[in-house]
């Protein structure tokens, strides 16, 4: 900056005061403006193509991966794009699978229930009739020994002493029959 001002103030006094220029002064400066220009040009050249060229390509990469990134998000957006369309079609197959399943799961319930209530029906029959069994052998039971036992006192009421000796004697002779032929 401050080669620019003193260039001013050459250009301002090179002239005198009297209006007129000094040329010779006037070429020197500019001639050493653009030797320094085309010096520092010269020197920067490199380092500036450098620099301008990786920075080239350093946007080129983020470009490309900007774009990568795009096409990324672009294909994202249309499978869930895809995925929101289909998401009814999902919902209702999922929905008809659980009931198709709870429907499953209630026949095999009610073929297990009738299975279990024909088993404890079998079960029940079995006991009933054992339990019949059981009572009809008791009944038995009980009507012989109570008509045992209204036989015997029939016949106690209706046995007299005389019945009872001559019992006692076909007894006796019935034993010594037995006992003479052993």
């Amino acid at each position: 900056m401050s080669a620019l001002v003193q260039l001013t103030q050459t250009l301002v006094t090179a002239g005198g005061g009297d209006g007129s220029w000094d040329w010779y002064t006037l070429s020197g400066m500019f001639t050493n403006l653009l030797l320094f220009l085309g010096f520092m040009v010269w020197v920067l050249k490199k380092p500036l193509q450098t620099y301008l060229n990786d920075r080239r390509s350093g946007l080129a990469k983020q470009l490309e991966a900007a774009q990568a990134k795009q096409e990324e998000a672009e294909r994202r957006l249309a499978e869930y794009d895809h995925k929101l369309k289909n998401l009814e079609n999902e919902i209702a197959a999922i929905v008809e699978s659980h009931e198709a399943q709870g429907e499953a799961d209630r026949q095999r319930l009610r073929e297990e229930t009738e299975k279990a209530i024909e088993r404890l029906m079998r079960e029940a029959d079995f006991t009933i009739n054992q339990e019949s069994l059981k009572a009809q052998k008791a009944i038995r039971s009980a009507a012989v020994n109570a008509t045992l036992e209204m036989a015997e006192q029939l016949v106690q009421d209706r046995i007299t002493d005389a019945d009872r000796r001559r019992l006692a004697d076909e007894y006796v002779a019935r034993i010594g029959k037995n006992g003479a032929s052993a």
